[in-house]
């Protein structure tokens, strides 16, 4: 009988024949022989798996990600003396390294000084040299301010190099002259990462609150591919999304309103708000007509003339007048000469007067309600139910709900009318999400029954194939179940013939009833059995 054996490899012990029997038992079980092929795709996956593992590398991260050729070149010199790995991007230039090596690497750049670290604001100013021109320290000043900004925004998160340009006009001595400043940032963020709306309103925000006199309005943010990040229809859209809530607030209210009193189904409401675009400033200064009155002075003076002058024209004026006479006694009337006088009066007021100022500055800013059309819909057998109520007290309900203003011009508009229940058509079955959804999950179904029947079959079958016609047919192995039919017996022991082939018969016999003990009582009982006895006899 020949002696079945493994190959065992060389330099290791043989195994024992036990051992070896029962192995080959184990393997020549049918359930065993049919999960070979599982178990071998499973071990080589999980072989690959545990391969990859032990030759892929760490995850990269971004070391640099916007350097010249030059420092590039002096960076990547340093890492290659500490012996760091590093990956440079063809497309971008970025050199990444492993993430257990990130700071390493940063520690060993700042150490040997293979990339400058940026100048500060602080020292740019106190670079500028001693008499210098006004332009050359103001635009110093600008660089600085630029250099400070690009610092601050590049420690938001997300954003891996920011460039800012400030355009800042020298004033003038003439206001028309004068030239609102304007900047313009350039971000570049990370792979995968994209900024917000509120992150976009922050960066504008900061650079406007940085630089005297600029207008959030006058910031642009840019980011790598080009796109506007600050557009400046978002004012539009803000508008537009104001009003979109204050209708929706109005047409909540009537609805709040109207649904106990007519019921949900028997009214409905559409509003139209009409915002106020216009942003006005005005400034008005205004006096009192009359004034209060605050002091007054009053002054007069009078002064005594002198004799008027006489004589005879052409005479010496300056001759003296002849000596006086005493008379005895009073004078007479109309003897006496009257003697000639004369005086002038001044007579001045002062009064003061408090006037009132009034100074209004008045700002109103756009998004103010400047008209508002309501339209309301009635059943009129609801309408009927609420009795005494009527179309026109219905009408000052609506007005007041809305806070309708006439001087405004704001319209309300109720109309009584009959409802007629609307019918809406059920959608086709393929129409609906659920149709979509199973049709789905088949089709993914039926994708991986192809995978196994068009793929997965074939290679079992093939590798099952080669198993059993790589088995040679005297080494005492059983034959294939696929190839015997269903109740097909072993042949017959014959007891003629050499030893060899007897000893075969009976090692085969002995596996059949160990392995198939039904199969070998059934042969058992077909060799005892008689004989067929021929008819034609």
């Amino acid at each position: 009988m020949a002696e079945s054996s493994l190959a065992s490899p060389s330099g290791t012990l043989p195994l024992p024949q036990d051992a070896r029997e029962r192995l080959t038992r184990l393997l020549a079980q049918p359930a065993v022989r049919r999960s070979l092929p599982a178990l071998t795709g499973i071990a080589a996956l999980t072989g690959a798996g545990l391969l990859y593992l032990a030759l892929a590398s760490g995850p990269q991260r971004i070391l640099y990600a916007s350097l010249t050729d030059g420092e590039r070149a002096e960076v990547v010199q340093t890492l290659e003396k500490g012996g760091i790995a590093y990956v440079i991007d063809n497309g971008t230039g970025t050199l990444t390294v492993a993430e257990d090596d990130l700071y390493r690497a940063r520690m060993l750049v700042a150490a040997d000084g293979g990339l400058a670290a940026p100048e500060s604001a602080s020292e740019m100013l106190d670079a500028i040299p001693l008499g210098s021109s006004r332009t050359l320290e103001g635009e110093r000043l600008r660089l600085a301010r630029e250099r400070e900004l690009t610092l601050t925004i590049a420690e938001i998160d997300g954003i891996e190099a920011v460039r800012v340009h400030l355009a800042t006009p020298e004033r003038s001595v003439f206001v028309r002259e004068n030239s609102a400043p304007s900047a313009s940032v350039m971000l570049r963020l990370a792979r995968g990462r994209t900024l917000g709306k509120e992150q976009v309103e922050a960066i504008v925000n900061l650079v406007a609150g940085s630089v005297p006199g600029l207008a959030g309005d006058a910031v642009r943010v840019v980011d790598q591919h080009g796109r506007l990040l600050s557009s400046q229809g978002d004012r539009a859209l803000e508008e537009l999304n104001l009003q979109r809530e204050l209708e929706g607030k109005l047409q909540g209210q009537l609805a709040q309103l109207l649904a106990p009193l007519l019921g949900e189904d028997n009214f409905s409401s559409e509003v139209q708000v009409q915002l106020d675009r216009q942003e006005v400033t005005a400034a008005r200064e205004s006096y009192e007509k009359e004034g209060a009155l605050r002091s007054e002075s009053e002054s007069a003076s009078q002064r005594a003339g002198a004799a008027p002058a006489g004589g005879v024209p052409g005479a010496t004026s300056n001759t003296p007048p002849p000596p006086g006479q005493m008379v005895a006694g009073a004078p007479q009337d109309g003897t006496a000469a009257a003697t000639p006088s004369g005086s002038d009066s001044e007579t001045s007021a002062k009064r003061v007067y408090e006037l009132g100022r009034e100074v209004a500055v008045t700002s109103t800013r756009p998004g103010g309600i400047a008209r508002v059309s309501v339209a309301v819909a009635v059943s009129k057998d609801a309408l009927k139910k609420i009795a005494p109520a009527n179309e026109a007290r219905l009408k000052a309900l609506v007005e007041a709900a809305v806070g309708a203003d006439p001087q405004r011009g704001d319209e309300v508009t109720v109309i009584v009318g009959k409802f007629e229940p609307t019918q809406l058509e059920a959608p086709a079955f393929y129409e609906t999400g659920w149709f979509a959804a199973i049709l789905r999950n088949l089709a993914a179904v039926v994708m991986v029954l192809l995978v196994l029947l068009l793929g997965v079959r074939p290679l079992l079958n093939m590798l099952r194939a080669r198993r059993d016609g790589a088995a040679p047919g005297d080494d005492g192995a059983l034959p294939d179940e696929a190839g015997e039919a269903e109740g097909a017996l072993p042949p017959r022991l014959t007891p003629g013939g050499d030893d060899g082939h007897l000893r075969e018969q009976v090692e085969l016999a002995r596996r059949i009833a160990l392995d198939q003990p039904e199969r070998a009582v059934a042969a058992l009982q077909r060799m005892l059995a008689a004989p067929p006895q021929d008819d034609e006899r």
